[in-house]
């Protein structure tokens, strides 16, 4: 499966296990270069052909561009790095899905509550209580819902979170959210904006439903 690029959208061609994200060159070396402690995050290649992991690895700052490599044959009906998953038989998949199909609900209601703790902790990290805990948390939720949660969606949604809650509420810097994400403070920017966009979008496709919703209760009534 192709894997898109956490900050411009292009297809990734490397993941970074300790930001949990999917880039491509490009990005990554602005970002890894931003922080000589970024730097040493070891960032796995990414196969051209099958699209999954292979064990070839980097790290360092302005490192140029890793080699491409693959780990498929253009003769092999199978890749080495392909995941199990992607060679089980139809019918397996079928009984994993309706396993899945049970238990999801109660999987995504505990993944929420991670993602909440997580934001919680953050929260007491930076002196952030009562009204301006509350505040951040909420307003980091409704981000994280129009996106799947990473960790750096995660700390992007915290400093939307934080940039949009009310003035009266202490708002911590970027350096400080970043520091206590382990996220660095650029790609939490870039995240953010398109987080912000995202939310706008939301919230109009809601209203206009909301608006309709009104419109069509009118009309029975």
């Amino acid at each position: 499966m192709v894997k898109s690029c956490e900050l411009c959208g292009a297809e990734a061609d490397l993941h970074c296990a300790a930001d949990s994200a999917f880039l491509c060159r490009s990005c990554d070396a602005k970002f890894h270069a931003s922080n000589i402690l970024f730097s040493r995050h070891v960032r796995r290649i990414i196969c051209p052909g099958c699209k999954s992991l292979t064990g070839d690895s980097f790290s360092g700052p302005l490192s140029p561009s890793p080699p491409t490599t693959t780990c498929c044959s253009g003769t092999s009906s199978e890749s080495s790095c392909c995941s199990s998953l992607d060679r089980v038989s139809s019918s397996e998949l079928s009984s994993t899905t309706r396993e899945k199909t049970k238990t999801s609900r109660a999987v995504v209601n505990k993944a929420r509550g991670r993602e909440k703790g997580v934001l919680v902790k953050w929260c007491d990290e930076l002196g952030l209580d009562g009204d301006s805990r509350n505040a951040v948390v909420s307003l980091a939720s409704l981000a994280l819902a129009v996106e799947k949660p990473t960790k750096v969606i995660l700390a992007a949604a915290f400093w939307f979170g934080v940039r949009n809650s009310p003035k009266k509420v202490m708002r911590p810097s970027l350096k400080k959210v970043a520091d206590v994400s382990g996220v660095a403070a650029g790609m939490i920017r870039a995240v953010e904006s398109k987080l912000a966009r995202a939310v706008t979008l939301q919230l109009k496709r809601w209203r206009v439903d909301s608006e309709e919703g009104w419109g069509e209760n009118e009309n029975v009534m």
